[in-house]
């Protein structure tokens, strides 16, 4: 009896590293990977064709931990960072290259942030305003999306409002 419960707890522990490797892996398939918050304030934006946008001032998470919007300062005087525009979180790709130098990219008409609406002009912690924010990108904001697909019991972040 004791071999026969030693060996259920032996496969039920391979089974439970086998499936932590199985999702990390997809997980690294995908692209998944984290950054250090701190390491993002600073860096430049650009948009798609290369041109310099600004550089990331701040970033607004909301209480569910959801990071859903950036302060980019477009480049002002010496040091100050100008105009403090926000942008939806989702609109901007950050890769890391070769050399680990982290890159942003302003994914959505650069049109659109040069005209985009200004730090001091918005309260983003009013849902209606926050939500115009994305709107005006083209987003639709993800607490107001309500039919979302279940994902497979393997993958059970896919679903989940990044």
């Amino acid at each position: 009896m004791n071999r026969m419960l030693y060996a259920i707890t032996v496969v039920s522990i391979l089974s439970l590293g086998f499936v932590a490797s199985s999702q990390a892996n997809s997980m690294a398939r995908r692209g998944f990977t984290t950054y250090d918050a701190t390491k993002l304030i600073g860096l430049t934006v650009k948009a798609r064709d290369g041109v310099q946008l600004g550089r990331i001032f701040n970033l607004m998470v909301d209480s569910n931990g959801h990071v859903d919007f950036a302060i980019v300062g477009q480049p002002g005087v010496e040091d100050s960072p100008g105009r403090l525009v926000v942008v939806p979180f989702s609109t901007l790709m950050i890769s890391k290259g070769k050399s680990d130098k982290i890159s942003v990219v302003f994914n959505a008409d650069k049109e659109k942030f040069y005209e985009g609406p200004d730090w001091s002009d918005i309260n983003l912690s009013n849902p209606k305003q926050a939500a115009s924010v994305d709107r005006y990108y083209g987003i639709q904001p993800y607490w107001t999306r309500t039919a979302r697909k279940q994902a497979p019991m393997n993958e059970p972040f896919l679903d989940m409002p990044y």
